[in-house]
């Protein structure tokens, strides 16, 4: 496979390039368009997907000691399978993971196992502490069939990591990234694997300027650094679609399936944060109107991470692959999916510019120092006419 260049943009490996470095044949969103196009959210109560078997399977899911991630949790146990919730050690704002596993037992009804729900403690906004958590699985020996990257959070404050990165580019995304890194070798001889990311209808209004993706440039981050929650999920959502066309190019992981997942307008717990409170007035109240108004429940959000890795149309059926092996590329057809609750949708147009991503890539790789902790080494690298 090779993609020709035959302009100038700037080199893939100008990972600090000022603004997206885009190919020529890319045509941006106007302003206009890309803010529509964040605020048509599909807010219609969905159907519940029908139950599938995951008896024998492995769950690792961030962010599951509330909203959506919590819900999905209890779901992934209750039909059967292991799962792990990766969670910090919470604020006071958010429930307790121990507390949690003990509500999802009891709402069970004897139909989970206490030894299907574990919580494993990590911190997102620490690269150590990420690559401790998928050593630890790793180390486990089991085989990973479901990861769901999910953690994420919009703050107002500007903090920069002991990572020296933005809060809200290493919770959002880098973090998720690593990890995926990770722990991908304990998905080799997964039946069929699938990683979902919680990326968002936010990503349609994010801003790519490689040169200050930490806000080097003073570039404001919004009201409670909603601009910054874009921009992140702009970046996951781009990451997402390269990630799933590297590894459809890997002998070893070409039957693994990509998506990106949108939940919807979802009343959940991270309006609870107090960096969310702070908002000056009359936001509160515009803020409190709109959810009760137009927000789903969390069971209802939750169903876009179930989607995203169990629905049949998203990816390979397991029974596919007891008798066909992917060819190089398939996956890529498969996955790589923004997913809209249930249907899949046009992501912004830098999601399908392989320049951009592949910049992304190399720098994300830079970023989360991958040399110096040994990973990305067993995925694919740039097409041909890319390095």
């Amino acid at each position: 496979m090779s993609w020709a260049i035959h302009s100038q943009p700037p080199s893939v490996n100008d990972t600090h390039c000022s603004g997206a470095g885009l190919l020529p044949s890319t045509q941006p969103w106007s302003i206009v368009y890309k803010t529509l196009r964040q605020y048509a959210d599909n807010g219609a109560e969905l159907p519940f997907p029908p139950k599938v078997d995951l008896r024998g399977k492995n769950v690792l899911i961030s962010g599951a000691n509330s909203g959506l991630g919590e819900r999905a949790a209890y779901r992934f146990a209750l039909w059967g399978a292991r799962v792990i919730l990766a969670c910090r050690d919470p604020p006071p704002h958010e429930p307790h993971p121990e507390k949690v596993i003990e509500d999802m037992i009891r709402e069970a009804g004897g139909q989970i196992k206490p030894e299907q729900l574990e919580w494993w403690k990590v911190d997102y906004s620490s690269f150590d502490s990420v690559q401790a958590l998928g050593q630890r699985w790793n180390e486990s020996g089991r085989t990973l069939d479901i990861l769901c990257n999910n953690a994420g959070l919009s703050t107002g404050k500007f903090v920069i990591t002991n990572d020296g990165v933005e809060l809200t580019r290493s919770v959002n995304f880098l973090g998720h990234a690593l990890l995926t890194l990770t722990v991908l070798p304990s998905m080799k001889k997964a039946a069929a694997p699938k990683i979902v990311n919680t990326v968002s209808c936010f990503h349609y209004g994010g801003r790519l300027d490689f040169s200050s993706l930490d806000y080097e440039k003073g570039q404001s981050r919004g009201i409670g650094g909603v601009r910054a929650y874009c921009d992140t999920k702009l970046l996951f959502m781009m990451w997402t679609k390269e990630l799933q066309e590297r590894l459809s190019r890997s002998d070893e992981y070409r039957h693994i399936i990509v998506n990106g997942v949108h939940p919807g307008y979802v009343s959940s717990n991270i309006w609870q944060d107090p960096n969310v409170q702070g908002l000056p007035w009359p936001l509160p109240l515009l803020q409190g109107l709109l959810l009760k108004a137009r927000a789903i429940d969390t069971t209802q959000g939750s169903l876009c991470i179930l989607n995203g890795a169990l629905h049949p149309q998203f990816g390979f059926r397991p029974s596919e692959l007891q008798d066909h092996e992917p060819f190089q590329g398939e996956s890529a057809q498969r996955g790589g999916n923004y997913i809209d609750r249930d249907t899949a949708k046009v992501p912004r147009p830098e999601v399908e510019d392989v320049l951009a991503r592949s910049r992304l890539w190399q720098r994300t790789l830079e970023d989360i120092k991958a040399d110096k902790r040994g990973l990305g080494k067993d995925v694919p690298g740039h097409l041909t006419g890319l390095d």
